[in-house]
């Protein structure tokens, strides 16, 4: 709570005293922005966000309605979004097998890209920095809860392994007793769901109720076992914190998308005017909560998020020392002026040195498996991938076989199983990359539309260079890393599914309510406050 009234010193939540419909309809999609953002990191509030996007899209729709016109912002996005859409459909209506495909998807889709145009519409004025602190402030807090569970050996990811009967139970009960032997029939039952024990083994309580779980500190694993009506479920622990979320790679997604988002504003904070000190509380609070989702993305083990997010903080690092060196070069020769965004040269390399000490240090100082987990990386052991290259190449293979339209928007899992190969361990529901997955579902013409929205994209980040003060060099900064960060991570992971669709199209759409395209015959400008 303290980062909301450091970074909002004037904010007042207050109502407008004088209510019309104008007013009712744009503080209802006020309201349903925080609802969503502050619902988006905790993955099982399904509820609250559904609630928040409806409130945002009642107060668009009611405002149209009220004002009887539709005063649509354009942007450059909106010729290759409706080329976008109308693929999509033809892909979901001209699939290989219709009846598999899924308009669930398509909806899903349609409504992330609904969420971008409500904010380029909203009328939230300087109110659009709430909505950001909001987002800062519960990514800080999911994150601390993240360190919570992790400390207390909760919500950390697990992998089905199969089942046993229900007449153990009396056995794993007696068992959480010391110097009670796992009997041999317990045993042969878990070997056969590939759970083998060594002689060391033995059953500890759980924290939760119902729930047993099995150490075996010599093949260093855990398992967890929970009953249902009729067997018992077994589980193998997997070290790696899934936190607010359901999943540790749905965390790893939330993450490489937003940490570099928030990084943004961090390295603004830094930013002082001649005539005022630099604010200290700012900094401490957003270092705190960069160090807290930091802490969460190593946790999550997710290796295409540690890739991303470093590569986003390398190509700002590089990307602001090169320019601040050609400034510092005009500057002495010509005499010309800095631009306020590249003032930040000194602590982004201050902070990029002492990230990198960091890291360094944390190879000495984190646990084994996360040594393990980068190990990886390093030495590229056989099957450190999984199956991923096996889903790329069923993907080329059906990207081949139907390069127009595609297979269906949700249609992946189906074709995997019918044209995948003869093993299958895990039947993925996507390709495990976007650029893949979009050509592969939607068609390579809808890749390129994609790739085309990533240009444009790019060029509205630009423009937003020569931002001054805190919030414009923060987002500059910020959507930078971001943009970086979610691409990189597109490689390995789907980012357009789920929750992480929402978070992209919705940073997309503060970048272009903060710098709105100028047409030249339709000159539309949005209210920033």
């Amino acid at each position: 709570m303290a980062l909301i009234f450091t970074l909002m010193p004037k904010l007042k939540l207050s109502f407008p005293s004088r209510f019309t419909s104008e007013t009712v309809f744009d503080t209802a999609t006020y309201i349903g922005f925080l609802i969503f953002v502050l619902a988006l990191p905790f993955g099982y509030s399904t509820v609250f966000l559904n609630i928040g996007l409806s409130l945002v899209l009642i107060g668009w729709v009611g405002r149209i309605v009220s004002e009887r016109k539709l005063g649509w912002q354009r942007t450059p996005l909106d010729i290759p979004i409706a080329l976008f859409f109308g693929l999509a459909l033809i892909a979901c209506l001209l699939a290989p097998h219709p009846a598999t495909s899924s308009f669930g998807y398509f909806w899903k889709l349609l409504r992330a890209i609904l969420l971008f145009y409500a904010v380029i519409h909203s009328r939230l004025g300087a109110r659009w920095r709430h909505i950001v602190i909001a987002f800062i402030a519960v990514a800080g807090i999911s994150s601390a809860l993240g360190l919570w569970y992790y400390a207390n050996d909760t919500r950390l990811a697990i992998d089905f392994m199969g089942r046993v009967g229900l007449q153990f139970q009396e056995e794993l009960e007696a068992g959480e007793h010391p110097n009670l032997r796992i009997s041999d029939e317990l045993r042969t039952e878990l070997r056969a769901c590939s759970v083998p024990l060594s002689e060391s083994a033995s059953v500890t309580p759980s924290k939760q109720p119902n729930e047993w779980r099995i150490n075996d500190p010599a093949r260093q694993r855990r398992y967890v076992i929970r009953p249902n009506e009729t067997h018992l479920m077994v589980y193998m622990i997997e070290q790696r914190l899934t936190g607010t979320f359901k999943m540790p790679n749905d965390l790893g997604a939330y993450l490489a998308l937003s940490l570099p988002f928030v990084m943004g504003y961090f390295v603004a904070s830094w930013q002082r005017d001649t005539k005022q000190k630099r604010p200290i509380w700012r900094i401490l609070l957003l270092g705190t909560v960069v160090v807290l989702m930091s802490a969460n993305l190593v946790l999550t083990l997710t290796r295409a998020a540690w890739v991303s997010v470093s590569i986003a903080i390398v190509c700002l690092g590089v990307y602001f020392i090169v320019i601040a060196l050609r400034k510092l070069l005009e500057t002495r020769y010509r005499g010309t002026s800095e631009a306020p965004v590249y003032r930040l040269w000194k602590p982004i390399l201050f902070g990029s040195v002492v990230i990198i000490v960091l890291l360094s240090l944390s190879l000495f100082l984190v646990p084994q498996h996360i040594k393990a987990r980068f190990q990886t990386m390093i030495e590229h052991p056989i099957g450190f991938m999984g199956e991923r290259p096996q889903w790329w190449q069923t993907s080329l293979e059906l990207i081949q076989k139907y390069p127009l339209t595609g297979i269906g928007l949700g249609r992946f899992r189906y074709e995997y199983q019918t044209s995948g190969p003869p093993e299958q361990y895990n039947v993925p529901y996507h390709a495990h990359n976007i650029y893949l997955h979009i050509a592969v579902e939607h068609g390579i013409p809808s890749l390129l539309l994609f790739l085309w929205m990533v240009v444009i994209i790019w060029q509205q980040i630009f423009a937003g260079r020569p931002a001054s003060g805190f919030w414009g060099i923060g987002t500059f900064i910020g959507a930078s890393g971001f943009i970086v960060s979610a691409l990189v991570y597109g490689l390995a992971d789907n980012i357009l599914h789920q929750r992480t669709v929402l978070l992209f199209w919705f940073i997309i759409g503060i970048i272009f309510y903060l710098k709105p395209t100028k047409d030249k015959k339709h000159e539309k400008t949005s209210e920033t406050g």
